[in-house]
């Protein structure tokens, strides 16, 4: 078995499970999916040197001690860099499937217990890409760490079922395997960071400079909540703004 036969999907997931207004609007996966070899893991790595070596240099300013990237954590030069760098892909060897949810619109029976949402939707959205790429070859999934432990071979057992059923399904000859690693341990988990801040910040607040430089490798953007109508809270809430009796206030203050 050749390694450029099997897919390798990464997956990283963006906003929060706060289902209040304090949380963020939208909760999604975001998935990469490529085969070996992995051209651009050399440029990063070397990137990431290269900014390790700057401390050496009397001038070089700030010290930076960088372990990984992040988007979150990294300062725009950084990622300015890892952009220009990540947009290098062949987009017709990179595929990224992005899976949106509106929080406010989520049933709030389905979002309960966090463990159960999580696992719930990492599952579906993982069967839809599948489906979307018909993949019928063997394939590895690589997630970050889980964000929630609680019951943790629970969460994996229900992943492998969904998948299970995909394959049989299908009728399909093939094998898989699921691995929940650091970030920190894989470029293409902190490539696929990069591609879901980006895609995020998109949608929660309307900035599309990033996302402009990975459009060009989505396949879809699967806002899975588009249909529904009713938000059982509302993120922003439109507060009415207090009347005011101008006779009550000091001559003063309507004056000045």
């Amino acid at each position: 078995m050749s390694h450029s036969d099997i897919i390798y999907i990464f997956v990283d997931e963006a906003g929060d499970m706060d289902f209040s207004t304090n949380g963020s609007k939208y909760y999604m996966f975001n998935f990469l999916v490529k085969q070996r070899p992995f051209k651009v893991h050399e440029k990063v790595a070397n990137y990431r040197y290269s900014l390790l070596e700057r401390n050496l240099d009397e001038l070089g300013g700030r010290r930076l001690d960088i372990e990984y990237f992040h988007a979150h954590n990294d300062n725009k030069y950084i990622k300015d860099a890892l952009f220009s760098t990540i947009s290098t892909f062949d987009k017709n060897s990179v595929k990224v499937y992005s899976y949106i949810l509106e929080k406010p619109k989520v049933n709030p029976q389905k979002r309960e217990e966090k463990e159960h949402f999580y696992i719930d939707n990492l599952n579906y959205s993982i069967q839809r890409l599948l489906a979307k790429l018909q993949i019928d070859k063997n394939f590895i999934i690589i997630t970050d760490r889980l964000p929630v432990q609680k019951n943790k071979k629970k969460q994996v057992g229900a992943l492998k079922k969904g998948i299970k059923k995909y394959i049989k399904d299908r009728n399909l000859d093939i094998r898989y395997d699921i691995f929940h690693h650091a970030s920190a341990s894989s470029t293409n988990l902190q490539i696929v960071d990069y591609i879901s801040w980006a895609i995020f910040r998109k949608y929660e607040r309307g900035e599309d400079g990033y996302y402009n430089k990975i459009k060009a490798y989505i396949l879809d953007e699967d806002v899975m909540t588009k249909n529904r109508e009713i938000n059982h809270y509302e993120k922003w809430p439109n507060l009415p703004i207090p009347s005011v009796n101008l006779e009550s206030l000091p001559w003063s203050l309507i004056s000045s």
